[in-house]
């Protein structure tokens, strides 16, 4: 019985130590996956982390499109009512002096000379409330064709090569963006 029990105990050890190995191979298998997994998690992890930031990017950019397409929304019919404004500067700079009397000697020619430039006053309000203004360009100031456009070139003793001589037509800004670049007649090189 002895022997049997010598037997049994080291068949017992023999699967004891089989078991072990085939338990290290297990674990050693388990080790593996769960490293991958791991590596897995990261990079699902770092993806999802990717896609939000994209996300928040894109949510950004279309809050400040949206605010742009607001702020400039009427900057095309503003354009086009900067004609008027240049229409009622031509009324008071063209103004002969016969016309100029009749409004000193006639009360009522006066009062209608004064209701047009009354709805001038009012058209320029409405333009600054809406963020609308004029582009500061004088006579002697430096060509810049951000903000003018050079119509004609000329040669003049009094002014320095590549700057402004005469502004023939006022330019105007929206917010701040270029609406119309000021028309500009420029000193060229004397020959």
């Amino acid at each position: 019985m002895n022997e049997e029990n010598s037997k049994s105990a080291e068949e017992s050890e023999k699967n004891l130590g089989t078991a072990n190995e085939n338990l290290e191979e297990k674990a050693d298998e388990n080790d593996d996956r769960v490293k991958k997994l791991e590596e897995e998690g990261e990079t699902l992890r770092n993806t999802v982390l990717r896609m939000a930031a994209e996300s928040e990017n894109l949510r950004k950019r279309l809050e400040k499109e949206k605010a742009d397409a607001v702020k400039y929304a009427n900057a095309k019919f503003a354009e086009d009512l900067l004609a008027v404004v240049d229409n009622f500067e031509r009324i008071f700079e063209n103004c002969p002096a016969s016309v100029k009397d009749k409004i000193k000697s006639d009360e009522a020619f006066g009062a209608f000379f004064d209701g047009i430039s009354l709805c001038e006053k009012e058209l320029l309000s409405i333009f600054k409330k809406h963020g609308i203004s004029l582009l500061k360009t004088e006579e002697g100031d430096k060509f810049n064709p951000e903000h003018h456009q050079a119509v004609c070139e000329s040669e003049s003793p009094d002014h320095e090569i590549g700057s402004v001589i005469r502004v023939l037509q006022k330019g105007y800004t929206c917010h701040g963006r270029l609406l119309r670049p000021a028309m500009v007649s420029v000193s060229k090189k004397h020959e």
